[in-house]
């Protein structure tokens, strides 16, 4: 039967009564995931946190959860995986980095170093070691070498008969120690971190708990004399996780490491979601943004301006800017108003002054500039209009649209669990808003 786990959820960035002990939440201090007031807690990370056998999940700003257990495990699955995606494909800074699990290598038995060994084996199965039995009871391939070295032949007239030849047949090793080892650590990273992962440890078969007949650094050597003796590259890969995974069982109070899989920084992951499935064009368009022409004598590195989100559709440019704001008790202030005002005024005037700019894209049919904020929502729909900001006495300016997009649903698509067309249903909501 599968081990239920135990669990708390929280949201970023809202007070909670501080039920922790100062042992933790020291820790938890040092390293940025909390504050404290008085007898309460701020949870200033998104991800996940393991200690002494518990499981805290931290969803992002302006989330809703649902109040069944069944579909909060679900939105706990989502959320891991999200992230276990963001830190395997983005260029993390060291902080960040740490509190997602530690660098390649580093893995010491946690939800990184599970995660690889279950992905590879859902999708190839246990490793496979073969061996050859040889008797007479088994019908195929004679074994002529064995058979004459062994077995007396019979003569009759010119020919020589062996009665009785020896067979050899192709078995799988269910005792090689490497197979035993691949089944244990399986198991157990299913039945610890599988249903975070939507997997049940029902998934394998229940296996006895090997490592108490062995020497942990006998394990060790072994598998590191595995790993010299194999040029197969999956068995190199999934070695080595069986060697981060086995290095991590020390029999000292296993339960007192603190385990992270968490970001401070989850707007980097909501810019990363939105430019994903709204199909960023950035790369292809930034060559229309004009460029600072600085008159002074200094070698120093100009920053370029970057919007988050670049889309050419019909003859609307699209200038989206992913803002991770709990949009109820925090907006977006000047600096971002006219970063974002300017990007469309610059751009457009480019545009409109260099006829011959990337002509194979027809930008001369360009007729609009479309600015929009893209906030973070539990409002049931996928993209959902809020309003609109602009600059008092500007209205030459324009102002900029702004719209809650589903979280979960988002996030879902992100790892392509489902699919819904992000970009043109914006360009249909967009179109209804004057």
């Amino acid at each position: 039967m599968s081990k239920q786990p135990s669990y708390k959820t929280f949201i970023e960035n809202k007070q909670y009564q501080n039920i922790f002990s100062t042992e933790i939440t020291d820790i938890w201090q040092k390293k940025g995931i909390c504050r404290l007031k008085g007898d309460l807690i701020t949870f200033e990370v998104t991800g996940l946190l393991i200690f002494r056998g518990k499981f805290l999940m931290i969803f992002p700003k302006s989330y809703e959860l649902p109040t069944t257990e069944i579909d909060i495990r679900k939105h706990i699955e989502v959320l891991t995986k999200v992230l276990i995606k963001y830190k395997n494909e983005a260029v993390l800074d060291p902080i960040e980095s740490e509190l997602l699990g530690g660098e390649n290598g580093e893995n010491i038995k946690n939800l990184i170093t599970t995660y690889h060994l279950i992905q590879d084996f859902t999708q190839n199965g246990y490793l496979i070691k073969e061996t050859f039995i040889k008797s007479t009871n088994y019908s195929g391939k004679v074994d002529w070498p064995t058979t004459i070295k062994k077995k007396q032949p019979v003569f009759s007239e010119r020919s020589v008969v062996y009665v009785d030849p020896i067979f050899q047949k192709k078995v799988i090793d269910q005792q090689n120690l490497l197979i035993k080892l691949h089944k244990f650590c399986i198991y157990k990273s299913i039945e610890e971190f599988g249903w975070l992962l939507g997997i049940s440890s029902d998934f394998v078969e229940p296996v006895n708990n090997l490592i108490s007949n062995y020497d942990l650094n006998f394990l060790i050597n072994f598998l590191t004399r595995e790993l010299n003796n194999t040029f197969v590259e999956r068995e190199i890969k999934v070695i080595n996780l069986l060697i981060q995974y086995i290095s991590g069982m020390t029999p000292e109070n296993p339960e007192e490491k603190l385990e992270t899989l968490a970001t401070p920084y989850f707007q980097n992951v909501w810019e990363t979601m939105c430019s994903v499935n709204f199909k960023n064009q950035y790369h292809v368009l930034k060559q229309i943004i004009p460029k600072l022409n600085w008159e002074i004598d200094s070698n120093a590195t100009v920053q370029l301006q970057r919007p988050d989100l670049m889309i050419l559709r019909d003859k609307t440019l699209y200038i989206l800017d992913a803002k991770y704001y709990n949009i109820e008790k925090n907006l977006p202030g000047w600096s971002d108003i006219v970063k974002q005002l300017f990007y469309a005024y610059t751009i457009y005037s480019n545009i409109q002054s260099n006829k011959n700019l990337m002509p194979h894209l027809k930008l001369n049919n360009i007729t609009r500039v479309y600015n929009a904020f893209l906030f973070p929502s539990s409002e049931s729909e996928a993209i959902n209009y809020a309003g609109k900001v602009e600059v008092e006495g500007n209205n030459q300016l324009g102002n900029i649209k702004a719209f809650r997009i589903n979280t979960f649903l988002m996030m879902k698509c992100y790892i392509g669990i489902e699919k819904f067309s992000y970009i043109n249903n914006f360009v249909k909501a967009s179109n209804e808003i004057t």
